[in-house]
């Protein structure tokens, strides 16, 4: 079964091209990204429909971003849970955005054997979410606990942001 890849970019080019996404739309100093108001009021302006999913219909997948398509499928019970808060469906909707912004047909592929991470467009989405939802820039000084409170993300995305950046300084 051969791989999809796309091209690569590490964590620091997905960190800045986020940041400069943040910019464009006015987000750059807001800690807590409104992700289900981005979705619904933003998202069909820049040409990506979006619609909620059956669970029936959508499996053990929480979302599906098809870019060729301009369409974002997520599941009911991940978008209502994103409506009330829960960090783990707000970072699947931030995932799915990065797919949006970053994997057009264009720049996706395929690879025969494994391929690095830099190049999983899985792996790319979740440092996008990450970074869209803790950007180094607002968060380098907080704990994890802090991060976790004000971005509205896990504590378990919250340790993996806090561990990069960490790492990085």
């Amino acid at each position: 079964m051969q791989k999809v890849v796309v091209e690569p970019m590490s964590r620091n080019q997905i960190r800045d091209f986020t940041k400069a996404f943040r910019k464009i739309i006015g987000m750059e100093n807001a800690l807590y990204f409104p992700i289900v108001q981005f979705i619904e009021w933003v998202l069909p302006q820049m040409g990506l429909d979006y619609e909620y999913v059956s669970e029936q219909e959508m499996g053990n997948a929480y979302g599906i971003t098809h870019t060729g398509k301009g369409i974002m499928k997520i599941r009911e019970d991940v978008y209502e849970r994103a409506i009330k808060g829960n960090p783990r469906d707000r970072f699947t909707l931030c995932h799915e955005l990065g797919h949006f912004l970053m994997h057009s047909p264009e720049r996706v592929g395929f690879a025969r054997g494994d391929a690095p991470a830099y190049m999983d467009p899985e792996w790319q989405a979740n440092v996008f979410a990450g970074e869209l939802m803790a950007p180094f820039d607002l968060v380098k000084n907080m704990s994890v606990s802090e991060i976790s409170q004000k971005c509205g993300m896990s504590m378990q995305a919250a340790q993996v942001q806090y561990s990069t950046y960490h790492n990085a300084m």
